[in-house]
């Protein structure tokens, strides 16, 4: 059986009656065409099925019409739905979305910008690996290229950031845990960094958990309780051994604050594994907010962090860019919102009810 010969620019058209050139700026949308023109070229297109090469539209045109979008971890709830965000409003917008996955590797990161700028795309996402080693994006904003930095702050980039206040964020959970009668917390992060490191105020690489640390650490010494910095829960495994040497000190905390829901829920398994129960043993609090922390017993307090906004926020504001519009280089700052469940103990209440 013989094969149907594709159609091609050519073949559009003559069948439209116009030079090649001008279907060219038709289907690529750029240039002077007049809407008239503009609706042949398109019928033409529809009538003999063409598929244009999105590499040739974006050597005469400029644009590829695609973003390239590099993100650390694509299985965390939170980025997993800020791509959704972002993959939306570039669909309602003309723009295809590339994705890229790092694994919190900065050389997988530094590839995947490469790779994207030689794929010309036009303008890039990315929710950076590490605060100082930015060289890469550094390179980009130094071309032109449109570049959104989300959820993360590399230090020194002078480009759009999409984000959340996370140290706000923290310090309302502590707060509202010595509101409680809280006065030994514990803040529970994957950070490779020692609980030393972390109390001397070591660097950290990604900006969040920076910002977080701080406010923990703030807000304990400014109201005079007890904390702890424990690290090291790369993975749902070591998070579980981690908690279930903490629960058998003779000192451990009366509360956890889990920096993200994937460390949040082995914690949760591992506290009921020790035969505890939360609030009754631990109180249990999670800077990133999931669905079934919702459904669990008890349900989960968090911060609910608005991800698929974000992620849309952070497509506007990118294709605005491409588009040459746009204000100076800013911060583009979304509320998160704190929801009180049912897993802290209100020792203040426990007070009230049994006076001594």
């Amino acid at each position: 059986m013989e094969l149907r010969r594709s159609a091609t620019l050519l073949d559009v058209a003559r069948l439209a009656g116009v030079s090649r050139s001008t279907a060219a700026r038709a289907l690529g949308k750029y240039g002077s065409v007049s809407p008239e023109l503009q609706s042949m070229v398109a019928a033409a297109a529809e009538a003999l099925g063409y598929r244009g090469n999105a590499l040739a539209r974006s050597v005469s045109s400029g644009r590829s019409h695609t973003i390239g979008v590099v993100v650390s971890d694509i299985e965390n709830p939170h980025f997993a739905r800020a791509v959704r965000g972002m993959t939306d409003a570039a669909k309602a917008a003309g723009f295809d979305v590339i994705l890229a996955n790092t694994d919190e590797s900065v050389e997988a990161e530094r590839d995947a910008v490469q790779v994207f700028l030689d794929k010309r795309v036009d303008g890039l996402i990315v929710a950076s690996t590490s605060r100082s080693d930015s060289g890469h994006l550094l390179d980009v904003v130094g071309m032109g290229r449109p570049l959104v930095l989300f959820d993360r702050r590399p230090d020194n980039v002078e480009a759009d950031w999409v984000g959340t206040d996370c140290y706000a964020d923290a310090k309302s959970v502590m707060e509202f845990l010595i509101s409680k009668g809280h006065r030994h917390i514990a803040f529970l992060s994957a950070t490779t960094k020692t609980p030393e490191e972390l109390e001397a105020g070591s660097p950290l690489p990604i900006s969040t958990i920076a910002d977080r640390v701080r406010a923990v650490r703030d807000t304990a010494r400014a109201r005079g309780i007890g904390y702890e910095f424990i690290s090291g829960a790369m993975s749902p495994e070591k998070t579980q051994e981690i908690v279930a040497s903490l629960l058998r000190r003779p000192d451990r905390p009366s509360a956890i604050i889990a920096s993200y829901s994937r460390i949040a829920l082995p914690t949760f398994q591992a506290i009921h594994g020790a035969g505890m129960s939360v609030p009754e043993d631990i109180s249990l609090v999670c800077l990133d907010d999931t669905e079934w922390m919702t459904v669990s017993h008890p349900s989960v307090t968090a911060i609910s962090n608005p991800a698929y906004d974000m992620g849309i926020k952070a497509a506007e504001v990118l294709l605005e860019r491409i588009a040459g519009a746009g204000p100076d280089v800013r911060d583009h700052l979304l509320p998160a919102t704190f929801i009180e469940r049912a897993s802290v103990a209100d020792f203040m209440q426990a007070k009230v009810g049994n006076p001594a």
